[in-house]
C-alpha cells in the first residue's frame, strides 16, 4: 500500500523532515517500508483554459478554441470528453511535457489537402502532464477554476510515495487510511495534528429517517445511509473533481471519473472506510440480509456471480414492489441500482461487515476489492458515520449545492464511545525493562488520540494505576488487554531507546519430562539399531480407507469441523494409518520399516469426554523372504524398545487363546497371526502379521507385513510407577559363581499349533534348586519330524552355591528332568 506524502502534509507539517528519516522512523514504530516512489509532474508552463467552441473535423478528431485569459489559442484534440464549457489544462507551443516532449506549433489539413487548421498548443491529459498513465481523455477541471491560472497553483510539481508492507498492517485497520497514518506521523514527530473535516450531521435530524431495516447484526453490526439530491451532479455525477482530489488518486494509480465517484474513493483511502452511492430513484428502502438461497447477481463490473445462501447482499425495495439485490455487501454493487446519466437522487451508504464474513465470500467469488481488503481488517464501527459526515463535506466543499432529504439513518451499534483499560502500577516499567517519567508516557498517549491519566497518588506521592481511554478509531481486536497500551508507548518512546540488558536469572537447562526422553531413546533405537523410519499421521482415521481394511472402530470421538466428510473421526489406533503408507512405498522399495508415536482418543462418560492415550507403532514391508525370520527380526526390535526402557520380563502370548483383552482390535489382529505383549500381569500392547487375505486388500502386488503397536502409557507407568524407576534403568550386577557350573542340553518336540508359548510355561513348572538359567538355543523344522512338530533346543545351567556339583548330582537332575517331560506327554528328539 502507498502512503503519499503530499496528502499526509494537509494534516501534519512535513517541513524539515527528511524522507529517509522519515522511512526509518515509521518503520520502527508503526509498520515495515518497503520502498521510496518519487513522483515527478510537469506542470510548468502549464494553463487552464476553457473550452469556447468545438468543430468536429474527423470521428475521432475536433478543432478547438482554448480560452486562456489572457490569450485564445486553436488545437486540434481527439479526447472523446471535450465539450464546450469544459475547463482543461491546455499547454502552449514550446511547453515540455511528460517524456521530454516538446509542444509544437501545426497545421492540421484534412484528406483532402485542404482546410488547414492551426494547432497552437495540446489540451492534457493525465499521462501528459506525468501524474498516472491515464491518456484516453484530457483532465477535467472544476469550473471554479479561473481560466489563466498556472496549474502549477493546484497541482505541485513533487510527490513521494511511500510503499507500506500489508502485512503489518493486518491487525491496524486505522493505518488502511492516510488519516490514520498521519496520526502516527503526528505522535512520532511530536507535532500537531489538524483535525479531519466534516459536516455536521446533526443539522438533519429533523428530517425524515431513510427506510432501513438491518436483519444481521452478527455479519452487519452497523449500518447507515443518508438521501441526498444535487443538481449541479446534471443527473451522473459529471462534475469534475478538484485538482487535489485528482492528483492524489492519480498519484495512487487510479483514475479520476467524477466528484462523486472520485470522492468516495478518496474517503477510502483516507480514513479506510468503504462507501457507495446507490441510484435512490431505484429504491424504496434498504434492507441487509443473506441471500437465503443459491441464486445469480450481477455486479458493478459487468460480470453474473453465483451465490450461496449464506453470502450477506444489501437489498433494495422497488418503489411499490417487492425486494431484490442491489449489492454484494462489503465487496461491490449491483449493476441494476449504479449512477447514470438519469440518475436525480443519490443514497450514500456507509457500513460495516464481519471481516470472516467478507473474507469467506470475496475468497470464494475471487473478487478482491478496495473495499473488501478493508473490511477484511475488522474496521471499527464508527466509521460508519465519520465516512458519510467526510463525503458530504468535500462535495460542499466542493461548491456543489446539495440539498439533503433524510437524515443519517443508522441500525446498529456505532461503537463510538471510549473504552476505558487500566495499567496496574509497575506493570508499564515491568515490561520495558526501563522507567519513563509518567508525563512522557501520558504525553504519547495523547498524541495517539488516547485518553490518559493517573488516579491519585498514594500516602508516599506514587503514582497509582494508568487509566487510558481507548478512543472509537482503533479496533477491539487491535487495543483489547493493558499490554497493547504498553506496547503503544514504548513503539512511540521507540524500542531502540531500550537499552539491551542480559536476564539477571540464572541460566537452566530446559526441563524435559521423563517419558519425553524415554521417547527419544526409543527413536534413536528403532532409527539406528533396527532401520526403521519415523512417520507422522494426522489424528483421524479416513473413512474410505476402513472400509479397504474391513475395519470399524466403533465409538469415536468426532471433529466438529472436518477437512473432509471422510476425516471425521479421530483414531483410536495407529496402526490403519501406517497400513495405508504400504501401496503407496511398495512401489519404491523392496522392503522397509516405518514407525509413529503419537496420541489416540477415546470417548469416556455420558458426555463423551475425551481421553489420551499415548502409542508408539510400527509396521514392516518386505516383498518376499522367509516369514518367521522376518517377524523374529521385528519381535527383537520390539524386545529391545522394552530392554531400554528397564523392562525384560516380556512375554507375547497367543492373545486369542488366551483370551487377553487390548484397548483396540482391528481386522488385522487375525486369529492365529498376532501375540500379546506382556509384562507380568499387564498386557503393554499386541504385535502380528497380516495374512494373505487383508494383504491383498492392502496391496494385491503381494509382500509381507508385521506390525505392532505398545501403549506408552503403561509401559512408562511400569518404568516410573515404581520409587525405583528410572530413566536410566540400573544394571543388575550378579555375582559370578564361586564353583563351575554345568550345563545340560535337550531338544523337544513340539506342536507348533500348541505355540512356543505354552511350551515355556510347561517349562516354567519344572522346579529343581540346581537350575540357575534356562536359555533357548535353536528351533528345527525339517526331515525327521512329523508334519505339524517342530524341535527346540534349551539349555539348563545348574550349579550350587557352596560346592562343585558330583557327576551322581547331574545324572539325578538328567533324570528328574526327563521324568517331567514324560508326565508331560513331551518327547525328546532322538
Amino acid at each position: 500500500m502507498f502512503i503519499s506524502l503530499d496528502w499526509i502534509s494537509d494534516y501534519v507539517d512535513l517541513k524539515g523532515l527528511d524522507v529517509k528519516d522519515i522511512v526509518n522512523r515509521i518503520t520502527l514504530a508503526t509498520a515495515e517500508v518497503e520502498g521510496i516512489k518519487e513522483i515527478r509532474r510537469v506542470v510548468r508552463g502549464v494553463v487552464i483554459g476553457e473550452v469556447k467552441s468545438v468543430e468536429k473535423l474527423t470521428d475521432k478528431l475536433t478543432f478547438c478554441q482554448i480560452d486562456c485569459g489572457e490569450k485564445t489559442y486553436s488545437t486540434v484534440c481527439g479526447a472523446p470528453n471535450v465539450r464546450v464549457g469544459l475547463k482543461v489544462p491546455f499547454a502552449p507551443a514550446g511547453t515540455v511535457l511528460a517524456g521530454n516532449i516538446k509542444i509544437e506549433k501545426s497545421n492540421f489539413f484534412d484528406k483532402f489537402g485542404e482546410s488547414g487548421k492551426p494547432s497552437e498548443g495540446i489540451l492534457c491529459s493525465a499521462a501528459e502532464l506525468g501524474m498516472s498513465g491515464w491518456h484516453e481523455i484530457v483532465l477535467e477541471c472544476p469550473d471554479n477554476i479561473e481560466t489563466g491560472t498556472p496549474l502549477a497553483k493546484f497541482v505541485p510539481e513533487t510527490d513521494t510515495l511511500i510503499e507500506i508492507d500489508n502485512k503489518s498492517l493486518t491487525h491496524r485497520p486505522d493505518l488502511w487510511g492516510h488519516y490514520g497514518f498521519a496520526r502516527e506521523f503526528a505522535a512520532v514527530f511530536h507535532r500537531e495534528l489538524k483535525p479531519l473535516a466534516q459536516l455536521d450531521l446533526t443539522a438533519f435530524d429533523h428530517l425524515p429517517a431513510y427506510p432501513l431495516k438491518n436483519e444481521d447484526y452478527e455479519n452487519c453490526p452497523c449500518y447507515g445511509c443518508i438521501e441526498f439530491y444535487c443538481a449541479d451532479f446534471q443527473g451522473g455525477g459529471t462534475i469534475p473533481s478538484p485538482l487535489f482530489m485528482q492528483r492524489r488518486l492519480h498519484a495512487l494509480g487510479m483514475r479520476s471519473y467524477n466528484l462523486l465517484v472520485d470522492v468516495t474513493n478518496y474517503v477510502n483511502w483516507e480514513i479506510g472506510q468503504p462507501t457507495h452511492a446507490f441510484d435512490a430513484d431505484k429504491l424504496g428502502g434498504i434492507r441487509v440480509a443473506v441471500m437465503g438461497r443459491n441464486e445469480k447477481f450481477a455486479t458493478l463490473d459487468g460480470q453474473t456471480r453465483n451465490l450461496l445462501p449464506e453470502d450477506l447482499l444489501i437489498w433494495g425495495s422497488r418503489p411499490g414492489g417487492d425486494d431484490r439485490p442491489v449489492a454484494l455487501a462489503g465487496i461491490m454493487g449491483g449493476l441494476e441500482t449504479e449512477v447514470t446519466e438519469s440518475t436525480t437522487k443519490l443514497l450514500l451508504e456507509s457500513a460495516n461487515f464481519k471481516a470472516s464474513r467478507i473474507r469467506r465470500t470475496s475468497g470464494r467469488l475471487d473478487l478482491k476489492t478496495d473495499a473488501s481488503q478493508r473490511y477484511e481488517k475488522s474496521q471499527p464501527p464508527s466509521n460508519v458515520k465519520v465516512g458519510i459526515a467526510r463525503i458530504l463535506k468535500l462535495i460542499k466543499d466542493s461548491g456543489a449545492n446539495l440539498n439533503i432529504l433524510s437524515r443519517l439513518t443508522i441500525d446498529g451499534d456505532l461503537q463510538d464511545e471510549v473504552r476505558t483499560m487500566t495499567i496496574p502500577a509497575g506493570r508499564l516499567e515491568q515490561l520495558a525493562g526501563i522507567s519513563l517519567p509518567p508525563k512522557q508516557i501520558l504525553d504519547i498517549l495523547h498524541s495517539l488520540g488516547f485518553d490518559a491519566n493517573y488516579q491519585d497518588k498514594n500516602q508516599n506521592g506514587d503514582n497509582q494505576s494508568l487509566v487510558v481511554g481507548v478512543p472509537a478509531f482503533r479496533s477491539k481486536k487491535d487495543i483489547s488487554i493493558p499490554e497493547d497500551i504498553v506496547e503503544e508507548v514504548l513503539r512511540i518512546f521507540g524500542f531502540d531507546n531500550i537499552p539491551p540488558v542480559m536476564p539477571s536469572q540464572p541460566i537452566k537447562p530446559l526441563f524435559i519430562e521423563k517419558p519425553l526422553k524415554m521417547e527419544h531413546k526409543m527413536r534413536r533405537l528403532l532409527a539406528a539399531g533396527h532401520r526403521f523410519l519415523e512417520v507422522h499421521h494426522y489424528v483421524w482415521f479416513h473413512d474410505n480407507w476402513l472400509k479397504t481394511l474391513g475395519f470399524e472402530p466403533g465409538e469415536t470421538l468426532v471433529l466438529r469441523n472436518p477437512t473432509s466428510p471422510e476425516t471425521t473421526r479421530l483414531r483410536t489406533t495407529l496402526i490403519p494409518n501406517l497400513l495405508a503408507l504400504v501401496p503407496k512405498n511398495r512401489p519404491f522399495r523392496d522392503s522397509f520399516r516405518l514407525f509413529e508415536i503419537g496420541r489416540t482418543f477415546f470417548s469416556v462418560g455420558k458426555n463423551k469426554a475425551c481421553n489420551e492415550k499415548h502409542n508408539l507403532a510400527g509396521i514392516a514391508f518386505q516383498r518376499s523372504g522367509l516369514l518367521e525370520d522376518f517377524y523374529l527380526s521385528v519381535k527383537s526390535a520390539v524386545e529391545d524398545v522394552l530392554a531400554v526402557c528397564g523392562i525384560r520380563n516380556i512375554r507375547f502370548v497367543d492373545g486369542v487363546s488366551q483370551d487377553i483383552e487390548i484397548p483396540v482390535t482391528g481386522s488385522w489382529h487375525i486369529p492365529g497371526c498376532w501375540v500379546a505383549v506382556q509384562s507380568g500381569n499387564k498386557i503393554l500392547g499386541s504385535m502380528g502379521v497380516l495374512d494373505k487375505e487383508l494383504m491383498n486388500k492392502i496391496c494385491p502386488e503381494g509382500g509381507q507385513v508385521v506390525w505392532f503397536e505398545l501403549e506408552l502409557d503403561k509401559i512408562f507407568g511400569e518404568i516410573f510407577g515404581t520409587k525405583t524407576g528410572t530413566l536410566y534403568p540400573e544394571i543388575q550386577f550378579e555375582e559370578p559363581p564361586r564353583y563351575p557350573l554345568s550345563w545340560q542340553d535337550f531338544s523337544l518336540v513340539w506342536s507348533i499349533d500348541e505355540g512356543f508359548d505354552k511350551l515355556e510355561s510347561l517349562l516354567d513348572q519344572f522346579k529343581n534348586p540346581l537350575v540357575v538359567r534356562r536359555e533357548m538355543l535353536v528351533s528345527y523344522r525339517g526331515k525327521g519330524l512329523e508334519k505339524g512338530n517342530a524341535s527346540y533346543s534349551f539349555r539348563f545351567w545348574i550349579g550350587a552355591p557352596d560346592h562343585t556339583l558330583s557327576g551322581e548330582e547331574i545324572e539325578s537332575f538328567h533324570q528328574q528332568f526327563l521324568t517331567f517331560i514324560k508326565e508331560k506327554n513331551v518327547a525328546l528328539r532322538a
